[in-house]
């Protein structure tokens, strides 16, 4: 029990130095919000990159494939063309 109000005592005199600041300006709250937008802007652009990076990856992904099977192709025709000169 002497736990708990002691609890209950220090939570309301945290509560109390807290409220002894002074509230900010104008001016400084304006700053908080234009910092908030800039920093939704940047979450949300960064959300962006996120979603279309993967994507990216695999379109190159799929042109190095068929990069790799045309240079294949063109591997195996100079090794016949060279077996047949021999």
């Amino acid at each position: 029990m002497r736990l708990a109000l002691a609890a209950l005592v220090l939570s309301f005199a945290t509560g109390a130095l807290a409220q002894t600041s002074p509230p900010p300006s104008s001016e400084e709250t304006r700053e908080l919000v234009e910092a908030a937008k800039a920093t939704a802007k940047a979450t949300r652009e960064s959300l962006d990159y996120v979603r279309v990076t993967p994507d990216m990856l695999h379109q190159i992904l799929v042109k190095l494939d068929k990069i790799e099977g045309k240079l294949d192709k063109v591997e195996n025709a100079i090794k016949d063309g060279n077996a047949r000169r021999r």
